[in-house]
């Protein structure tokens, strides 16, 4: 434990005393949150039973033109814990995880990049260090009001990879480069650690640019614009090889490459009001059924803020995700005597309320068809209330 504290707190202070005069422009932000959420299995799953999910950020940012006195250099440190609890494993037994805060325990430093943009305008910009993928690519504004994980990253590419990929619980290092045009179209390309800290221990950030490992390269191109939030494409690829989900050569799983896969985003304002404001999404993807158990999903939500008199910032919202099994992944199932089903689908109603500045409260409930798409298990029902203690310290600015 001491030596996991230690490290982050070192690369903070690299950057606390690096700051260049005011006049440059910039500026450095101290964000802390505390995320708490009693959870708990109505029915099915597992077994019945509860459990307390927590997770605290600490993110020390920098405003370009604050570091090192560099024009155009920004920066970011994320130093991350949650609890060791794991109500998905332990309760429901579901592929798409109920709560995307459930993850192993310990201190960890999950971000630590240096992003550089030239010039006077952000139409470029590349960004190297430790990188959470899913905080610029397949991310959909509308879906970050949902607990559910696969609202976060569909589950056809968060379920990819040897310890996935790079975002959370562990991320990697990784060369992201971004460039934007007046249009509102984008275009965007990463390349990651195939294999983000060590699979024998969930919570390592060990970085090993092995060979063997591997990278993942990430691309996705778009446009955002009126009332259009998001309209994307993107694709990923392991350089690496992968077991096969069928087929041994003298008793050793087949491997191969080519584990690659798909997703298309669609995310867009519906109605907008005097204090109220409509939003739905839809995101589609495929993987390669190969390696892969899902290699298909589909997700869904719709969002309604300031449904409430007096009550302009709640928002209450609908999703679905589903999750479909592919031929090999049944296949597989089918002569280990354990038949698979075709899908795991996941139905979520949330909603969100500021109390303070400070306090957000939110209570969830998912029903969740065929978890772990095991036939053996009926459908699961869970409730959860989260809430959100948040703070901000701009200085240096």
């Amino acid at each position: 434990m001491k030596n996991s504290i230690v490290s982050p707190l070192l690369a903070l202070a690299v950057l606390l005393p690096a700051q260049a005069p005011a006049e440059e422009g910039g500026g450095f932000g101290l964000d802390v949150a505390y995320t708490g959420e009693p959870i708990r299995n109505l029915r099915g799953g597992l077994q019945r039973g509860s459990s307390y999910l927590d997770n605290l950020d600490i993110q020390l940012s920098a405003d370009r033109g604050s570091l090192f006195g560099i024009p155009g250099l920004s920066g970011l440190l994320y130093v991350l814990r949650n609890n060791t609890s794991e109500f998905s494993s332990e309760f429901v037994g579901d592929a798409q995880v109920v709560s995307n805060i459930d993850g192993p325990g310990e201190w960890r430093l999950f971000e630590a990049w240096l992003d550089w943009a030239p010039g006077d305008s952000d139409h470029f910009s590349a960004r190297l260090g430790l990188y959470d993928i899913n905080s610029e690519f397949d991310s959909i504004e509308s879906a970050g009001l949902f607990l559910a994980s696969a609202q976060g990253m569909g589950t056809d590419f968060g379920q990819t990879g040897q310890n996935g990929p790079s975002t959370f619980p562990v991320s990697a290092l990784a060369l992201r480069l971004l460039t934007t045009a007046e249009s509102g179209a984008y275009g965007q390309f990463a390349v990651a650690d195939g294999v983000p800290g060590n699979p024998d221990d969930p919570t390592s950030n060990r970085i090993d640019l092995s060979s063997d490992d591997g990278a993942l390269l990430t691309m996705e191109g778009g446009w955002a614009g009126g009332d259009w939030r998001k309209l994307a494409v993107g694709f990923w690829h392991y350089t690496g090889d992968f077991d096969r989900l069928v087929g041994t050569i003298d008793d050793e799983p087949l491997r191969g490459d080519g584990n690659s896969g798909w997703y298309v985003i669609a995310d867009r304002t519906l109605w907008s009001g005097d204090s109220s404001t409509a939003a739905g999404y839809l995101r589609y993807g495929r993987a390669d059924d190969r390696y892969n158990v899902f290699d298909g999903y589909l997700g869904a939500g719709a969002t309604l803020t300031g449904f409430m008199p007096g009550r302009a910032d709640d928002t209450v919202g609908l999703a679905v995700a589903m999750a479909f099994t592919g031929s090999d992944y049944r296949q597989a199932q089918d002569l280990a005597g354990e038949p698979a089903d075709s899908h795991e689908t996941s139905i979520e109603l949330t909603w969100q309320a500021p109390i303070t500045d400070w306090l957000t409260v939110q209570p969830s409930t998912q029903y969740i068809l065929n978890p772990g798409s095991n036939r053996a298990l009926d459908d699961a029902w869970t409730v959860a209330l989260r809430f959100e203690i948040s703070f901000s310290y701009p200085f240096g600015g």
